[in-house]
């Protein structure tokens, strides 16, 4: 464990807290990318954030640094099922966020290697992430940890 942060599963009394942190990440996302992604609305990642808290298969970690939420990482599992893949059971990291100023600690690598053993715990054999193209910076610490492309999703406008 850090003397500088802390890694834990968050909790229904942090919801307030983290909502915030959560915008952030949708914020950032808005920001480099406008033609497609919409500015956060809180009704929206208010419900988000609820059904993360109470369904079984989600999970939410938080990186708290002198006990404020600065970052957090969720994710959920699935038993992947289908006529191309052999089943197995995977985890899908779904947000992924830690504040400018917290980055370079090593709290981001912390959320991702607790979820990943949350999974490991759960039997999942694998991990997904999607990662919008212009995260480069996203991209490439993924890619630091292990992480390869195994299907690309493309997208084009068409009006």
């Amino acid at each position: 464990m850090s003397d500088i942060f802390k890694v834990r599963r968050a909790q229904l009394e942090d919801k307030d807290t983290l909502l915030n942190v959560w915008r952030a990440l949708y914020e950032w996302h808005h920001l480099h990318c406008e033609e497609m992604i919409k500015p956060p609305c809180i009704n929206e990642l208010d419900a988000e954030l609820d059904s993360y808290l109470s369904t079984l298969d989600c999970f939410i970690f938080v990186l708290e640094v002198e006990e404020h939420i600065v970052g957090f990482i969720t994710g959920q599992l699935c038993q992947l099922q289908s006529p191309l893949l052999k089943s197995q059971m995977v985890g899908s990291i779904d947000h992924w966020f830690v504040n400018d100023s917290y980055r370079q600690i090593g709290g981001g690598i912390a959320l991702l290697s607790r979820l990943e053993t949350e999974f490991l715990n759960y039997g999942a054999m694998r991990v997904n992430a999607e990662v919008w193209g212009f995260n480069e910076s996203a991209l490439g610490v993924y890619r630091k940890h292990g992480f390869q492309t195994h299907i690309h999703c493309m997208t084009k406008t068409i009006v």
